[in-house]
């Protein structure tokens, strides 16, 4: 098989800093003394999902990150914040549980020129990306204690600021042990396209 017809499972991403890999442990340590149980993110895989392309030719990969570069290069340096604890919910069970991101319109200004860069490239983006929910994922869960929602409201987190100055695209393998990423192109707002190898 050549390189042309070799697809990966991708995702774009912007990166977290060592403090919220941190409180990302430090919650999962919570919540597991607190009775939940569930597939935790691991902190060295912990990143702010901007869209999940899933498996996508080798040569698409290559035309989205040219087309991220023409519309992400010269963005402004801004920053997010983690600012609570959340969850998605099925019926009256927690799916996900999540760390929230507040990162103002600059944020959203950024996941629409991803967005934008997508459907320059041909990729099909359904309308729900409209509605884009900032979040990092601390674990999906498999049993929750009674009263998990109660439980839920009175973890809090520290207001740690996340510096932003590129956007990454990454290969995602999955494995027994859980996903190995690996970052395959680097937009930097300043520098452009980086390629790593």
């Amino acid at each position: 098989m050549n390189n042309r017809n070799k697809h990966l499972r991708t995702f774009i991403a912007l990166d977290v800093n060592q403090s919220v890999r941190d409180i990302l442990r430090d919650t999962i340590l919570k919540l597991e003394r607190m009775g939940f149980k569930g597939n935790w993110t691991k902190p060295e895989n912990v990143h702010l999902t901007l869209y999940f392309m899933g498996d996508t030719y080798i040569t698409k990969i290559t035309e989205i990150a040219k087309r991220m570069e023409e519309r992400i290069t010269g963005f402004p340096t801004f920053a997010f914040t983690l600012n609570k604890v959340g969850y998605f919910k099925t019926r009256d069970f927690p799916r996900v549980i999540w760390l929230g991101i507040e990162g103002g319109n600059t944020l959203k200004q950024l996941h629409n020129e991803v967005i934008k860069s997508l459907k320059l490239s041909g990729i099909q983006v359904s309308d729900s990306e409209k509605d884009f929910h900032p979040h990092l994922t601390v674990g999906r869960i498999k049993k929750a204690p009674d009263f998990w929602e109660k439980l839920i409201k009175v973890l809090d987190v520290e207001k740690v600021i996340v510096p932003v100055n590129a956007v990454h695209i990454y290969s995602s393998t999955l494995t027994k042990t859980g996903p190995i990423y690996k970052k395959m192109y680097t937009i930097d707002f300043e520098g452009g396209m980086i390629i790593n190898g």
